[in-house]
């Protein structure tokens, strides 16, 4: 820590490190100081575009400089173990990309790593710093809505076919693995988990309708909470045209209805309460492809609450075991699916 800053370095140059380079340069307590890339002139080419003073090749060379603090792991999903790890090992504090792995087991590697040498871990699911998201956390915490007896979450995205193809690992088993609900439909898992608190059972089905791709792009679920609400969700990249997502609350008392990625709520409506919203002016359904383009300010929020979790000396709201809760969920509607029965998940 370097007069009250703490030093970021990057490790992934694709969409993540595009989304997390410029949010790191607005925060008044956090520096960027280096990036890793296993291409050099690709490496030094992001370090230009961004500010950013210092570019590796070698990883064991960045995780020397003393200048970073925190190691920011957005490389694609299967390969987060070892870049995670091995930055445990050299005392920096961890964020890694949801999801946190591709299997549980190394999920469970990268947790104990980081408690073993007493580093932070923070798991990126920025829709929780969302406005929308808080309020029905708040009202469903303090019995607003009453006993909750539904939650839903529809997620009808849908890439391209160039979206799988321009990128090695898009698509693959043991790069991404999994499809849709691995990497655009955990963050709605991770929020109805939150609302809703630990899922008991699953039944699901998934196929791959569309694309060329060795993982899902179409799955469903049905879902049973411990508290005994049901839920479904709905999760694709097939769909056309692509659909804004909505995450459903349904208590006895009203429901609400959100979404995580513009953080808007699109309905409220409670029993006893003069505040209503019903599509806010200017809804539309539809929505945009290129997922480059959504609002990214909440990640912004969730770096912040890592440095402010160092400074406090604290966990960070989304940590390792939290940040675990939705592969368990992602395992189980895989496990369902491919057994052709409802399954037991074990939280």
């Amino acid at each position: 820590m370097r007069s009250g800053k703490l030093g970021f370095g990057l490790v992934g140059l694709g969409m993540g490190g595009e989304t997390h380079a410029p949010q790191i340069k607005e925060l008044k307590e956090g520096e960027l100081v280096a990036v890793y890339g296993r291409n050099e002139e690709k490496a030094k080419m992001f370090a230009e575009k961004f500010g950013i003073r210092r570019w590796y090749s070698d990883y064991r060379r960045m995780l020397d400089d003393k200048d970073i603090d925190i190691v920011n792991i957005l490389t694609p999903n299967g390969l987060h173990l070892d870049f995670a790890v091995l930055a445990a090992e050299a005392g920096k504090h961890v964020i890694v990309e949801k999801p946190l792995e591709i299997t549980l087991e190394r999920a469970d590697a990268i947790i104990n790593a980081c408690r073993k040498n007493k580093v932070k871990l923070s798991v990126v699911y920025q829709m929780r710093f969302g406005n929308a998201a808080r309020k029905i956390k708040q009202a469903i915490d303090s019995g607003v809505f009453g006993k909750m007896m539904l939650c839903d979450v529809y997620d009808k995205e849908f890439r391209t076919s160039e979206y799988y193809a321009n990128d090695y690992w898009r698509g693959t088993k043991d790069y991404e693995g999994g499809g849709s609900l691995m990497t655009q439909t955990t963050h709605l898992i991770d929020l109805i988990q939150w609302f809703m608190g630990p899922v008991s059972k699953v039944f699901a089905k998934k196929t791959t309708a569309r694309h060329q791709i060795e993982v899902e792009d179409l799955a469903v679920a049905i879902i049973t909470f411990q508290n005994g609400a049901l839920g479904v969700i709905e999760s694709s990249t097939a769909i056309h045209p692509a659909f804004k997502h909505r995450v459903e609350v349904h208590g006895q008392n009203g429901s609400a209805m959100m979404n995580g990625e513009y953080d808007e709520m699109l309905l409220w409506d409670v029993m006893g309460s003069d505040e209503k919203v019903d599509a806010p002016e200017g809804f539309k359904f539809t929505d945009i492809v290129d997922p480059h383009l959504f609002p990214v300010i909440r990640h912004r929020y969730q770096l912040q609450d890592m440095i402010d979790a160092i400074k406090e000396d604290r966990e960070p709201l989304v940590n390792g075991e939290e940040g675990k809760k939705a592969c368990v969920i992602l395992h189980a509607i895989y496990e369902s699916a491919n057994l052709g029965k409802e399954v037991v998940v074990k939280m």
